[in-house]
């Protein structure tokens, strides 16, 4: 076969070929072997001239300035994505790492069960039980007004 065939003509030659040694009867090589060898050729060839296109394709001016610009696009997300979580976090740790600034010495904490128990004088505080955060309370038998607000300055 001559290489300045496309490979759809060099499949069409390939299957008169074998027509025609098909019917040689004097023929001295293998049709089948002959078309399969020819059929394969001309599949390469069209292989190769279809990765080139392809890369032709991917390489035009206005695809690569497509993709860098997807690319900064992708790379400013990213970055404002991260900006947002750290600020998140630190927010939160801003947040975690507030005292307060008074401290009961009636401060009962627990490291199972409840947690602290919080001072009787605290706000939010309604009767002589104690909150927590969630709204859970429990009764207090540790301390009393008059103690807590002696020592805590109420």
């Amino acid at each position: 076969m001559s290489e300045d065939l496309t490979p759809r003509e060099q499949a069409a030659r390939a299957v008169v070929d074998f027509d025609r040694a098909m019917h040689d009867p004097n023929r001295a090589v293998d049709p089948v072997g002959a078309l399969f060898r020819a059929l394969g050729a001309a599949a390469a060839q069209h292989a190769v001239e279809a990765r080139a296109a392809r890369t032709r394709w991917r390489n035009r001016p206005e695809a690569k300035a497509r993709r860098s610009a997807a690319a900064a696009k992708a790379a400013a997300t990213r970055k404002a994505k991260k900006a947002a979580e750290e600020a998140a976090w630190a927010a939160e740790a801003e947040r975690d790492a507030r005292v307060p600034t008074v401290h009961c010495p009636h401060i009962d904490f627990v490291p199972y069960g409840s947690g602290e128990t919080e001072c009787v004088l605290a706000p939010g505080h309604r009767g002589d039980d104690h909150e927590d955060i969630d709204g859970h309370s429990w009764p207090n038998d540790d301390c009393n007004e008059t103690d807590c607000g002696e020592a805590c300055g109420y």
